[in-house]
Order: C-alpha cells, then structure tokens, then sequence
C-alpha cells in the first residue's frame, strides 16, 4: 500500500513482463532466463518488487512453455505471498501486459517491469508513485539522449534531425493509475493498435504522462553486446 502525505492507502500492482523471446540475442532460451549472479535474469526485479513495502501484488507474465517452470521457481523461493498469477503471455509484449491487466480485480496503481533490464531500484518505485496525482496519470522512467539522433526515410536518407534535448531514452518501470492504464489497452484492442511501450497507449487517450529521470545504467538486455553488463 502507499499512501504518500496522504491518509488514502492505495494498492499497488506490480507486473513482471517476463514473456519475450529474445529474438535479437539469437540465443536457445528467452534472454530474461539468462543465468545473472546465479539465478534467472528475471529475478533481480521480481526480488526488489517482492522486496519493496509499497507493492502489494506481484502478477509475472511467461512463455506459455516457461509456465511451470515459473511456477515452481516462485514455490521454490516463497514468493506466492506476493505473487498472485503467472500469466500466459501474447505474441506481443503489449497482448502479455493486457493478459495481466484483466487479471486484475482491485488495484489502485500498477508497475509496470521488464524482466530483461535488471537493475530495477526502489527509488524508481518511490518516485513514481510519488508524483501521480490529479495532474498525473502515469510515470516513466526515462534518461536524455546523448547521442544526435537522424530521422531517415525508406532508402535510409536523412529527413530531419530533431533537437536531442527534447528527447528521452524511455525505460522501465512505467507507472500508472489501474483506470486509465486499463482503459488505454481496451482502447488499443477495439481499435487494434500496436504500441511499443504502455505509456504510448494512455497518452492516445490523453493520460499525462511524466518523466521521471533514471539513470544510465538501468539498460536493457537486447543484443548479444549487452551480455558484458551481467558479468
């Protein structure tokens, strides 16, 4: 539960998507099962949520072929507490989020994680969950560009060249109020909308949306260059 300056506790959902296939690491197995410190890549953010005091539901959503391995895991390590399903996840990551979504029955906040960037810290959850208010239906973390970035066009010519220092490097967690979140994938159903991040899909419905800045390091595990970062 959180409940800030204020006397309302309100309840905090926390979903692991934990369904990707990896397909640019080329590896045998999804890249949030890779070994990191001597346990699945996954666990290292499921271990701050089940860790953290605000977080009161863990949801993970899994390759349909990883679901009982999933499930014992979760026995193994006494996480059951907290964690209340494992859920199938969809063809994309987006279907995965919305799988979990509807197993929601009574939340005020969901937290939304990918299990393949593993340097999750308590101070994002907190920041987030500071800054939703009236004004604010969702949070993102998030860091500045360093790099210039190129538009280009299909024959990968230069079209324009937008100011970099309005431009974000959007990571996880994203936060949002259970409602709008929830309304936002409803929406993105009926009209069969395919976004690549949650926050993408509440701002179609007019969310706010609010930047929270990270850090550099809170990296994704993407491409076979990354894998020197869990050593």
């Amino acid at each position: 539960m959180y409940s800030g300056n204020s006397e309302i506790k309100k309840k905090v959902t926390f979903i692991l998507a934990a369904a990707g296939q990896g397909k640019r690491m080329n590896l045998n197995s999804p890249k949030q099962f890779l070994d990191y410190k001597g346990e699945p890549l996954f666990y290292s953010s499921l271990k701050i949520a089940f860790d953290n005091k605000y977080i009161d539901d863990i949801i993970i959503v899994t390759n349909k072929e990883n679901l009982n391995f999933m499930v014992k895991y979760c026995q193994d390590k006494n996480l059951f507490s907290k964690v209340k399903y494992i859920v199938e996840g969809g063809s994309e990551r987006q279907y995965s989020i919305y799988n979990a979504i509807k197993k929601i029955e009574n939340t005020d906040i969901v937290i939304i994680q990918d299990s393949a960037r593993p340097f999750l810290k308590d101070k994002y959850i907190e920041e987030s969950l500071k800054i939703l208010d009236d004004d604010c239906d969702g949070a993102v973390i998030g860091v500045k560009c360093k790099d210039t970035i190129k538009i280009i066009d299909e024959n990968g010519m230069v079209v324009e060249t937008p100011n970099r220092n309005s431009l974000i490097m959007v990571h996880t967690p994203q936060t949002f109020k259970f409602e709008i979140l929830k309304k936002a994938h409803q929406m993105a159903e009926e009209k069969n909308i395919l976004a690549t991040d949650d926050a993408s899909l509440v701002e179609m419905i007019s969310g706010k949306i609010k930047i929270i800045y990270g850090d550099y390091d809170n990296i994704k595990i993407t491409v076979q260059e990354d894998l020197k970062f869990l050593k």
